[in-house]
Order: structure tokens, then sequence, then C-alpha cells
């Protein structure tokens, strides 16, 4: 049996819907909310806004996406733990929520801001790694800043333990390609030359090794020449390198590090033979996209945060979410995770308590769901079909008529903008 999804909207049907493109091409997940960067640059955010992680100025949840600055000018986004921070096309850093120990960079321990403020005057940014209490930040001359929390040496200076409420450089060099930082105060950092450093607390040794309890300044991790990209849960890693192969290590007791889920490692471990093109890490949640676009869990799943359905036991290997292979990019809050689809279409599952799916609920589920996001389309693919459906009037106002020709009556679900 066939399933339509419709948004009311103008749609235009006949025999194959005619593709409209998509609008949303980044989604990142913060402890409690979401924040979605759309193809016309704007930014939108849901979910947890108590600490202004939300840059509502009203310190409010939003169950349904909000923008979350003004303007379309917006090139990259990233969530904190209960922060977010954007750049902008100019290069200018911004950022908005929990403050408490100078994460923001904003030269203030006020507890947290309301609305996306600007950090420095540098219009230079290319990435941010925001954590729990510390965040870290690339330039696009290769060089690392950090500020915020220094209790454990994040700041990468040497320096202890006064917190830094503004950009600092760390270091010296100016050859650093990808950072990634963890919420238990340790930070990382891949060189141009595929090697790969790290500096801050070793718990659940993170940092390589079961012999130190941390590293004041950016020291090699391993003496590997081809790491290609690094991506951190609460206390594990997940690391890809450039053939495609995927690796972990840290904290493994529910199995995020793809074990038998009494342990973890201290060093890289390679997971399965597959090759990978992305990777996300949750609160003890790991999940990842294979080169061929199918989407995979594995870890802590009590409450069906993998998103593989009904199933609640965890997952020391992973397992493949559903039979899609069209899977683009997917991020991880601390019980739920968030995709988006190769057509830009974004997708839930797990937790949903503070309304971080953004579709109007805070109904949590164990696969996932469509989030409908206003002024996007749903894919081709949903409509495809080779026999005659129609809506009309098209647009309607007060009544529509729905027509179809087909031997088995399919089934046809209705959303509203607000999902």
């Amino acid at each position: 049996m066939k399933t339509f999804k419709i948004i009311l909207l103008l749609i235009l049907l006949n025999t194959t819907l005619i593709s409209i493109a998509q609008c949303s091409s980044k989604v990142k997940c913060g402890a409690y909310h979401t924040s979605i960067l759309k193809t016309d640059g704007s930014i939108w955010a849901f979910g947890f806004g108590d600490l202004g992680s939300l840059g509502n100025g009203i310190d409010a949840n939003s169950y349904t996406p909000i923008p979350l600055g003004p303007g379309t000018n917006w090139s990259k986004i990233e969530n904190g733990t209960y922060s977010t921070f954007a750049i902008k096309n100019d290069g200018t850093l911004w950022g908005t929520g929990y403050n408490l120990y100078g994460q923001l960079g904003i030269n203030s321990t006020t507890e947290h801001a309301s609305v996306l403020t600007q950090i420095g005057t540098a219009n230079n940014w290319k990435e941010i790694a925001p954590g729990d209490s510390f965040t870290i930040a690339l330039k696009t001359n290769n060089t690392i800043w950090g500020w915020g929390q220094n209790n454990n040496h994040q700041m990468g200076d040497g320096s202890c333990c006064a917190n830094r409420l503004s950009p600092g450089q760390i270091g010296t060099a100016t050859d650093w390609n990808m950072i990634a930082v963890s919420n238990v105060n340790s930070a990382f950092a891949i060189k141009n030359n595929g090697t790969l450093w790290c500096w801050g607390s070793n718990i659940a040794g993170l940092l390589g090794s079961n012999l130190v309890t941390g590293y004041a300044f950016p020291t090699q991790h391993n003496t590997d020449t081809d790491w290609a990209t690094i991506k951190l849960g609460n206390a594990h890693m997940l690391a890809l390198k450039t053939n495609g192969t995927l690796w972990s290590w840290g904290s493994g007791g529910q199995g995020q590090t793809a074990n038998d889920g009494s342990f973890g490692y201290y060093v890289p471990h390679q997971i399965g033979t597959s090759t990978w093109k992305m990777v996300a890490g949750g609160i003890n949640t790991s999940f990842g996209i294979k080169m061929d676009g199918t989407l995979w869990a594995w870890g802590q799943n009590d409450i069906g945060q993998l998103g593989i359905g009904g199933i609640t036991a965890n997952q020391p290997l992973p397992v493949q979410i559903g039979t899609d292979n069209n899977w683009d990019k997917v991020d991880a809050g601390y019980q739920n995770g968030m995709a988006l689809k190769m057509d830009g279409s974004l997708w839930a599952w797990g937790d949903n308590s503070s309304g971080q799916f953004g579709n109007g609920t805070t109904t949590s589920t164990t696969a996932p769901v469509l989030i409908p996001v206003a002024g996007c389309v749903l894919s081709n693919e949903d409509f495809t079909t080779d026999n005659k459906f129609i809506i009309s009037p098209n647009p309607s106002k007060e009544s529509t008529n729905i027509s179809f020709e087909y031997s088995t009556p399919p089934t046809i679900e209705i959303y509203s903008l607000l999902g």
C-alpha cells in the first residue's frame, strides 16, 4: 500500500510531482535543543530555551522552529550543550545561551545570553566546536582559539585554572584543519598532515593513554597520519580516516564504542570494515551514515534513542535504521537523533521531551519521523507514482478534493505547517 504525506500548501501534482528544492542544509543538536540552517541562509532553532539557547530573547522552550537570528547571511551553525553558535558569511562569530564559565566568549560571566551576541571583532572564523563548559574555534588562517572553563587545561596553553572569557590562541601552529571537543573537558584537532592531537582531561582514556590524567598543551594522540574527521559524544570518540574506515575509543559501557557493552578503549579500534561518510555521537550513542547512504546506530537505547523501532535494548554493534539509502547528514542530542536526507527533508527520533523535534509536540518516538519545516516541501520520492493522483482545487482555501486511481486505496497523511 502506498503512503502519501501531504503538506497543504501550493502543491502541483499529477502523475509525478514536480521536484522542488528542499530548504534544510544543516542540522545540529544540543542537549535538548536543535538548530537548522536553511539553504536561503537563515537559521532556526527549537526545543529547550530556558538558558537562551534558542536566541529568542524570552528564554522559553519552542516546540516549532523560530528564527535564531535575523537575516539570511549565515554560513555555519553549531550547538553546545545549552548554547548555539553561528558564523556569518562575512566571517564574524556569534553565540547565545549558557555562559556561566565564559563559554560564549563575550568577555562576561553573565549566566546566559538570550540573543545572538557577536564574539569579539574578528571576521576570519571558519569552524566552531562548543562543548558543555568551554569552546574552541578555527580561523581561516588555520589557528585554533579557545575560551571558557580551564580547570583541566582546556585552553591548551599550560595555564590553569582561571576561566578565559574571550578568545585566546592555543599554541602558535598554523596548520590545523579540524576541531572537536568532549563534554568531559578534552579537546582534539587534526592537522593538515593528517595527525591527531589532543589536550585537556583524560577521562575515559580519550587522550590515548591510561597513564596520564591529561595534557596541558596539544599533544599528538597516536602516530597515524591519515585522520580525516573527528566527532565526540559525551566521553567517546568517533573518527574517520581518509580511506573512509571508522574508528572509536573512550567510554564504552553502553556499547557506544561498538564493543560488547562492558568496556571502552583508550586506543583507536576499527568498527567493522565498511566505509562511512559521516558520524555523530550523543550522550552514550553513536550514529553513522555509510557511503551507500544507509543510516546506522549503536550504543545506549533504553528509551529508543537509537531510532531502530520498538527495540529498547542497548546495541553494541551498528544496527541499520530503517532501509532507506538516501541519508545525507546526522547529528545527536543527549537522547535523540536528527538527520537530513539528500533531498533536505528533516527527520527525528528518540527523546522529544523539550520539543527538540520541532514538530509542535513533546511526543517521543523510537523510529525516524518526518519534521515539516515552514517553507519546505516534501521530497519527490514521497509522491512519485505511475498512477493518477490529483489534489484540487490547488491552492485550496476551504475544501480540498483528493482523487486517485489504484487497485487498493493508498494511505494519505495530512500535515499542517506546524507538523
